[in-house]
């Protein structure tokens, strides 16, 4: 009986270390790759927003909302400076 539960615990054990998974060493080099990675990453990142934002501030200036909006504020602004001065004045 008592040599059962020992075969029987030899066989967990050997059945829990194929079953494990990759070893301590190669989940190491794994995180080491992938650490490395992560500059290279960032930067493609990195690039691709800055030509996006170019390319978005571009569009903005080749358009006409700055100049409409500009024209508004201005607008706005005379028509709040004459309302004061006609009820200060």
């Amino acid at each position: 009986m008592s040599l059962l539960i020992l075969l029987l615990l030899v066989l967990a054990v050997v059945l829990w270390m194929v079953l494990e998974g990759p070893a301590l060493a190669q989940v190491a080099s794994q995180i080491s790759r992938t650490l490395d990675c992560i500059p290279d990453k960032l930067t493609e990142f990195g690039n691709g927003l800055e030509d996006k934002a170019q390319a978005d501030i571009e569009s903005i200036k080749q358009s006409d909302i700055p100049v409409k909006t500009r024209n508004w504020v201005l607008e706005t602004f005379n028509k709040v400076k004459e309302w004061f001065n006609t009820i200060f004045s």
